[in-house]
């Protein structure tokens, strides 16, 4: 298992990404009900520093297209998040200004 994350739009809100993040194999094990995929990668989440970086791309769904990044889980609000293209390399901060907690 692998930590893993998407952006996952419904069709009742195509332009809402949700930022959906667990362990598992696939990336397309993430998926729940019919909806598109905006891209994804892995995460590695830092409980202590309360940051969450993003790095890459998804083999099943290409890099995220972060500008669907609309929705994040209530249990990540304060964290700051980190997109690098590459695993390892220090990321840029992400504005979250305007994002829903859910």
């Amino acid at each position: 298992m692998h930590p893993k994350f998407i952006l996952f739009s419904s069709p009742e809100t195509p332009l809402i990404g949700t930022f959906v993040y667990g362990m598992v194999f696939q990336h397309k094990d993430l998926v729940k009900g019919y909806g598109k995929v905006h891209g994804g990668g892995w995460y590695k989440k830092d409980d202590d520093a309360r940051t969450m970086t993003l790095y890459g791309s998804s083999g099943d769904y290409g890099a995220p297209k972060l500008s669907f990044l609309n929705r994040i889980p209530e249990e990540l609000r304060g964290y700051r998040f980190f997109y690098s293209p590459i695993w390892g390399l220090p990321g840029g901060e992400l504005d979250l200004t305007g994002v829903e907690w859910f």
